[in-house]
């Protein structure tokens, strides 16, 4: 039975001790900017103009694979750059910024504990190891999660207010996106943040925790490949397979980091 209050009591901890480091703050916002603001506005303002495809790897290969039907047949060439682009190109990099978020914030959990010298105290608090485990990865998980979902906001305002007037109004979002920033995020960060805690009870620095992530990072850029290819279109149903599969793994990725989870090896690592 695990004892919600002890859990959270955990995780608002975590989160005090992120908002009191200003440079985690400013990396935090960093990805999201990017993805949110700087691509978006470039793509609705450059349309076909050249520039993206030369300064977006695999931009072109994209364009140039797009399936028939996935656009509306009264689009021009402008719009049709735009919307697939806005739609469907951009799909997957939503995918990092939970990845990249719990990076940052769940590589602290156990190493920034051995760091500030508070792991021993932690450790023998009466929290059950499903319950120190599980608070760690919700403090990392639910900042990642709010995060996307604000630069999705942020995302979504920009698109259509700078392309109403080309696109003819709002055309954003889809229902792809609904899945992607509903159920995908989440079971990514998820996912992401399981595996950092498993590593950084073990590791000693940061870095070492957080290259972890890699490994949800690599699927990522296979989809943004495999879209650049014409193998696949980040769709609905690519989605709702994509959220079935990682349901699964998520649950076994959590079972397990539970079961390695060892309070004596992390002490006598100290």
């Amino acid at each position: 039975m695990i004892d919600r209050r002890r859990v959270w009591a955990v995780v608002r901890k975590d989160w005090l001790e992120v908002a009191r480091n200003s440079q985690v703050m400013t990396s935090l916002a960093v990805v999201p900017l990017v993805f949110a603001a700087i691509i978006p506005a470039a793509v609705t303002l450059l349309g076909n103009s050249g520039i993206l495809t030369s300064t977006i790897n695999g931009l072109q290969g994209f364009l140039d694979h797009v399936p028939a039907g996935v656009v509306p047949g009264d689009y021009s060439t402008e719009q049709t750059v735009v919307y697939t682009v806005i739609v469907y190109f951009m799909a997957p990099f939503f995918l990092v910024i939970p990845v990249m978020t719990a990076s940052i914030t769940a590589s602290s959990s156990f190493v920034g504990e051995k760091e500030r010298r508070t792991i021993e105290g932690l450790l023998y608090t009466p929290l059950s190891n499903r319950e120190l485990v599980l608070a760690k990865v919700l403090g990392s998980v639910i900042p990642s999660v709010v995060l996307t979902w604000a630069a999705f906001t942020l995302y979504t305002v920009i698109v259509n207010g700078l392309g109403w007037r080309l696109m003819g109004g709002p055309f954003f979002p889809t229902w792809t996106w609904a899945v992607l920033i509903v159920v995908l995020v989440p079971l990514v960060g998820f996912l992401a943040t399981s595996l950092i805690v498993a590593v950084s009870g073990r590791s000693s620095t940061m870095q070492g925790a957080q290259g972890s992530a890699m490994f949800i990072v690599f699927p990522i850029l296979a989809l943004v490949a495999g879209q650049a290819t014409g193998l696949m279109l980040f769709d609905a149903t690519v989605a709702l397979v994509a959220a079935a599969v990682l349901v699964v793994v998520d649950v076994a990725a959590f079972t397990f980091v539970v079961a390695r989870f060892h309070r004596e090896r992390i002490v006598t690592r100290l």
